[in-house]
């Protein structure tokens, strides 16, 4: 078959699948993260229908939107938002991760997993989901809040951290090598380039921005945006660090400018688009076909994850004087696992370290979490506004 036909077919399955069982997910009050990922296990080459057989156009697919996926959250996230993040999330954000990197990197090796194995599962395990929190908080109206600004402020860091960790382990694959030196200079060698990076292009962008504005052209602006994306994400890649940076930080340039509220309008909706086709082909890149054998690690991993999460917040919450109930309340609130869950495995695959087994037990994991995490953050949000 033509490559460009078969291409069209395969677009054409994602993106009806996406709808209609996001469309279920939606009716039925659930995450739309679940439909997807339901709609990509159906569909995929180890699902019951099977529509989709090429995994390398899957990966493509992918691949493309996750770029999409990390350009959209450097958007949302201007420099100027640390300001207001300030030492409590990072403290709490800090502590959670670290409390994760070392739950998750046990169990594997307890499961007698290999070392790249237990590395990625601590390093996906570690990080909550942005997406399912901000919606429940949007839900409720909190978002405004003194706790949920507080929450915000922990994702916008742990978001911060996911990048660091995937660059992390992206080039340690690379280099083959995780000691502790060589960490530390792997983790200076992003933190300059971050700097080098935004520092060129908050100087270069806006007015780049500023010339291709006067041509009052919707297309050129949105292309060239695109363009940045795409071209820092081959450059990361080319570097040695995660393509997933450099659309990161393409992002991080345009929103601190004064175009970014019109370039994230042009942007979104593609975005939403192919964050909705990323989940759709993670869960048809996942093979449940020997979930049963790994039951036992499901379970417990969501247990401990889900524990340590709770444990991580309530400590970094507690260290600031708050109540313990105020501390387990936004505990509560971070149990739910999400997409960088998806994106740090996505890179164990890619290198070819982690083995076909963690992908779908990570992913049933993430199931597990975003459904029961939704639950947990309600009643969390719920009790932390009786104090405020």
């Amino acid at each position: 078959m033509n490559l460009g036909i078969e291409l069209l077919g395969d677009l054409a399955f994602l993106l009806i699948a996406c709808a209609g069982v996001g469309t279920l997910a939606y009716v039925l009050r659930q995450p739309l993260i679940l439909g997807f990922l339901a709609a990509g296990i159906l569909i995929g080459p180890f699902g019951p229908f099977s529509l989709i057989k090429n995994i390398d156009m899957l990966n493509n697919f992918s691949d493309i939107a996750i770029v999409l996926l990390l350009f959209g959250v450097g958007l949302t996230f201007p420099l100027s938002k640390l300001r207001n993040v300030g030492k409590v999330g990072v403290t709490i954000a800090v502590i959670e991760v670290m409390v994760m990197l070392g739950i998750g990197f046990v169990i594997g090796q307890l499961f007698g997993w290999s070392f790249y194995d237990s590395m990625f599962l601590a390093a996906a395990l570690s990080i909550s989901s942005t997406a399912v929190i901000i919606k429940v908080l949007e839900d409720r109206g909190s978002i405004e809040t003194t706790s949920g600004m507080l929450l915000t402020g922990v994702l916008i860091i742990e978001d911060i951290i996911a990048i660091i960790l995937i660059s992390t382990l992206h080039s340690g694959v690379v280099t083959g090598s995780f000691e502790y030196s060589v960490v530390i200079w792997t983790i200076a060698k992003i933190g300059i380039f971050f700097a080098v990076t935004l520092g060129l292009g908050i100087l270069l962008v806006p007015k780049l921005f500023g010339l291709i504005a006067k041509l009052e052209r919707f297309e050129i602006t949105m292309t060239f945006a695109l363009g940045l994306a795409f071209g820092l994400s081959f450059l990361t890649h080319e570097l040695g660090f995660s393509a997933a940076t450099g659309a990161f930080l393409a992002g991080v340039m345009i929103a601190g400018s004064k175009f970014s509220d019109d370039v994230s309008t042009l942007i979104t909706p593609i975005r939403e688009v192919f964050v909705a086709i990323f989940f759709v082909t993670i869960g048809a890149l996942m093979n449940l076909s020997a979930i049963g054998t790994f039951w036992i690690p499901i379970i417990v991993i969501t247990i401990l994850t889900i524990f340590g999460k709770i444990l991580g917040v309530y400590m970094g919450v507690k260290l600031f004087g708050s109540g313990k109930q105020y501390a387990l309340a936004i505990g509560l609130s971070m149990a739910s696992l999400g997409e960088f869950s998806f994106i740090v495995l996505k890179t164990g695959m890619d290198l070819g370290v982690v083995s076909d087994n963690l992908f779908p037990i990570v992913g049933m994991v993430v199931v597990l979490t975003t459904f029961l995490g939704v639950l947990m953050a309600k009643k969390g949000i719920k009790t932390v506004e009786l104090y405020e």
